[in-house]
């Protein structure tokens, strides 16, 4: 049987554990962020060429046409 002594210790160190402040989480939620918004401002960049190819593109054969 196990000594109700042993139980409180783990409550208490379970209720210390749950309510510790996670500052490393915060800065891995950070560099997740990080790594989200580079991606987004990568294909905003990729777009932003893919329109000027297409304008260039229809430009060109405009000329070819007239």
């Amino acid at each position: 049987m196990k000594s109700p002594g042993l139980v409180t210790i783990l409550v208490l160190m379970f209720f210390t554990a749950s309510c510790s402040d996670n500052s490393d989480n915060k800065s891995g939620d950070d560099h997740f962020l990080k790594e989200k918004t580079e991606t987004i401002d990568k294909a905003k960049e990729v777009e932003a060429l893919m329109l000027k190819t297409a304008e260039d593109q229809a430009q060109a054969m405009e000329k070819q046409m007239q």
